[in-house]
């Protein structure tokens, strides 16, 4: 008898420890699948979080080409068949031949300019023609058209980079667009200074001036000058009063 009992323990002692294995197996199974429920549920939150994200960021970089366009044929395009525009008003009828010759050169070099631009945009390095270089061509182009005479002085030498060059070349060329078609100026001043790690440019006309504190806000050309220099870590400083013309003053570092 004391055999059986033993032998009847044993069986209940070995069904007991099974039932508890099998119940800790189920907890332990039912445990897993709920983690990998709540894993799969991060995992897949996760990914949806960098798709936005990776969507945002291409969204954001479509919008700021779509600035950089507008801005580049503004501050190049624009400005060419601008001149172009004032070019007619000013000459009329009168000699005809040549204003159309210097017409069609400027509509030559805004086709030029556009596909400068589409490289641009592909390649940022284009700017290979030293600074010097590019601001006398402007002031070449504005005396020939308008006869404003265009002094250019220069204190120093410094090979910029191609982007600070670029920004330059256009904040110099919004300036002399704006006193040609309004400060009724005769004469264009652009200063260079390079010392210290800095340039310094200063660009002023004698023109009619105007009044800082009545203006009404400032207009696309100021605001993509301001922008520039900001992004070459610049200060700028404008002055302008009637009767006394209007001066930009603005310093990058180098």
């Amino acid at each position: 008898m004391d055999g059986e009992r033993e032998i009847i323990s044993f069986i209940i002692l070995i069904n007991l420890i099974l039932f508890v294995f099998i119940v800790g197996l189920i907890y332990f199974i039912s445990q897993f699948r709920k983690r990998k429920v709540l894993y799969d549920q991060q995992l897949a939150h996760i990914k949806m979080e960098y798709e936005k994200a990776k969507l945002q960021i291409e969204v954001d970089a479509q919008k700021e080409t779509m600035k950089k366009i507008g801005k580049e044929i503004h501050d190049s395009v624009g400005q060419k068949l601008t001149l172009a525009s004032i070019y007619l008003k000013k000459n009329g009828a009168m000699q005809v031949a040549a204003p159309l010759n210097e017409i069609s050169e400027l509509i030559d070099e805004s086709l030029t300019e556009l596909r400068q631009l589409s490289r641009t945009l592909v390649n940022p390095k284009q700017y290979q023609t030293r600074l010097q270089d590019l601001i006398l061509l402007e002031t070449k182009r504005i005396q020939n058209i308008n006869g404003i005479s265009v002094h250019v002085h220069q204190n120093g030498d410094y090979e910029l980079s191609e982007d600070t060059k670029h920004n330059i070349h256009r904040i110099i060329q919004e300036f002399l667009q704006n006193s040609i078609k309004h400060a009724k100026c005769n004469n264009i001043y652009i200063e260079l200074n390079f010392s210290d790690h800095q340039l310094m440019v200063q660009c002023k006309d004698d023109g009619v001036g105007f009044d800082m504190q009545k203006n009404a806000g400032p207009g696309v050309g100021i605001m993509n000058i301001k922008k520039r220099i900001s992004e070459m870590m610049g200060q700028v400083e404008f002055f302008s009063k009637k009767g006394e013309g209007t001066r930009l003053t603005f310093y990058v570092p180098y």
